[in-house]
């Protein structure tokens, strides 16, 4: 459990620390220039922008940018328009400036909500509505959509232009990890087998269960390639290569992992109820899946040139699960390397396992 839980940090922080360090030296050039531009002394909205524009995990950072820009200007024009319509001279009892902001909340978030776009849009909406009647416009409005503008337009800067992602390479490292996954995952069921060790059969469960995060990570990785081909330079470029790499993995890698999942469930109940009757030849037909998950990885060289026949001569009932979703799954990696070695250019070689 431990591995598992350091390779997924170690995984984590991998795919975080460029985005992280992108963040950080685009809030530093947005405050800088804030100040050049504007004058403003303290402009901590130009770089909290900036950030919010660039940090890791986001499917895409242009849509996250162009979402905020709206979201904040509708909150503003509302703000104003409350300070506009309701003047603090007419607001005598204390209470109706609380009425004021929760009613100017209120309707910015709906109609943000109405555009339809990402959630960022309605928070900065109901944020900037609350600030700029909590803080007064000329704290929180102009002064704000100037910081704002400043940090939208380093985002997109770093995002769309000087650091536009490979939206081919976004889908491959993806995949990549799922795939190291799933062969990690079939490895340790082969070293449960072996060792008739229940707790292992347990564990790869758990690394089965773990690489959801990384499908995850595959599905927002087709997403964000998508949206990076219809609205990038760098995407347009390359959009029939990205049509044609998340084609290969959009249902595939689904059915894939949900095949993976039910044998790991299968494999590690079996186990625990009569391990001893494993089918002869099944170690050796994990072998053969992990190693074809680590080659669509890129983590072992393309599969042998000579034939490879693992034949189960006989599956007993309690195993018969287990062994027909390992079947579903090998059959889904068959259709993968097809198309994979179609893609590279690479020479299919025949490589069979018959479970």
């Amino acid at each position: 459990m431990f591995r598992i839980a350091r390779s997924t940090l170690n995984n984590r922080v991998a795919q975080a620390w460029r985005d992280a360090a992108v963040s950080a030296i685009a809030a530093g050039i947005a405050w800088v220039l804030a100040i050049w531009l504007f004058g403003h002394p303290h402009p901590v909205f130009a770089a909290v922008t900036a950030i919010v524009c660039l940090s890791p995990g986001l499917p895409s950072h242009g849509k996250q940018a162009v979402g905020l820009m709206l979201g904040v200007a509708t909150g503003i024009v509302i703000g104003e328009a409350a300070f506009f319509l309701l003047p603090e001279g007419l607001l005598v009892p204390d209470g109706l400036s609380l009425l004021r902001l929760t009613v100017a909340t209120f309707f910015s978030i709906l109609i943000a909500a109405a555009f339809g776009q990402a959630a960022v849009v309605a928070i900065q909406a109901g944020c900037s509505a609350v600030l700029v009647l909590a803080l007064g416009p000329h704290s929180a409005g102009l002064v704000r959509l100037e910081d704002v503008v400043v940090g939208v337009t380093v985002g997109l800067f770093f995002s769309q232009v000087l650091l536009t992602p490979n939206p081919v390479r976004q889908i491959d490292v993806a995949a990549s990890d799922l795939f190291r996954g799933l062969s990690r995952s079939f490895e340790d069921c082969v070293d449960a087998l072996k060792h008739q060790n229940t707790h292992k059969a347990i564990s790869a469960l758990n690394r089965f269960s773990a690489a959801h995060a990384s499908l995850i990570a595959l599905s927002a990785g087709i997403d964000s390639a998508r949206y990076e081909a219809r609205w990038s330079l760098r995407g347009r470029l390359a959009k029939r290569s990205v049509v044609e790499t998340a084609a290969r993995y959009d249902r595939a890698a689904i059915r894939l992992y949900a095949s993976s999942l039910l044998f790991g469930e299968a494999f590690s109940d079996v186990m625990r109820k009569n391990m001893e009757s494993a089918p002869e030849g099944l170690a050796d037909c994990l072998v053969g899946v992990a190693s074809r998950c680590a080659c669509l990885a890129g983590e072992q060289p393309s599969a042998p040139s000579h034939t490879l026949a693992l034949e189960v001569l006989s599956v007993p009932l309690e195993w018969q699960s287990a062994v027909d979703h390992l079947r579903a799954a090998s059959r889904i990696l068959e259709g993968l390397e097809v198309l994979h070695l179609r893609s590279t250019g690479t020479v299919a070689t025949k490589t069979q396992v018959r479970i």
